[in-house]
């Protein structure tokens, strides 16, 4: 009886505020490993649309140019469902790979781009494959994403006319 008159409870109001605690310690523990999971995984769930425009049944993508001073020429059309913050470009050549992320290549909803980029062809040989991947922002305030699951693959690229 003596032990029992010194014990003193938890009182009510601090169990729930160490409940609440330990409730928001969990779920930001499990929000964050959910997170990294869905980054580790991550696609694009938005389906972006891109496509590049033909013009009398010829896609628009074309090289031009000198041996040093070349350039691809190509014209693509953004999807109605969101915007793209930029394009990444990618050529294989014979001899190496040429690989940036365009300057100036946002495309609104349903709107066209027209791109000129320079392209060495002493550098990094014929052109055998041309990527273009684009990147979206799912979230305002977020980084882009890149989406290479929706990207465009061209691989008969024919002197520009």
């Amino acid at each position: 009886m003596y032990l029992m008159k010194n014990k003193r409870g938890i009182s009510p109001l601090l169990a729930t505020v160490m409940l609440v605690i330990l409730a928001s310690a969990l779920g930001v523990i499990a929000m964050s490993w959910g997170r990294a999971q869905l980054e580790e995984g991550s696609y694009c769930p938005v389906v972006i649309g891109l496509k590049i425009i033909e013009l009398n049944q010829e896609p628009q993508v074309c090289r031009a140019g000198s041996r040093e001073n070349g350039v691809i020429t190509f014209l693509v059309e953004n999807g109605a469902n969101v915007d793209i913050h930029s394009l990444n470009f990618r050529v294989i050549g014979t001899e190496d790979i040429y690989t940036l992320e365009l300057p100036n290549s946002r495309i609104q909803k349903g709107y066209p781009l027209l791109k000129n980029v320079p392209y060495n062809y002493d550098l990094f040989g014929e052109v055998r494959q041309i990527k273009i991947t684009p990147r979206i922002v799912l979230f305002p305030g977020e980084d882009p994403v890149l989406c290479p699951e929706q990207a465009l693959i061209i691989e008969d690229i024919k002197a520009c006319k």
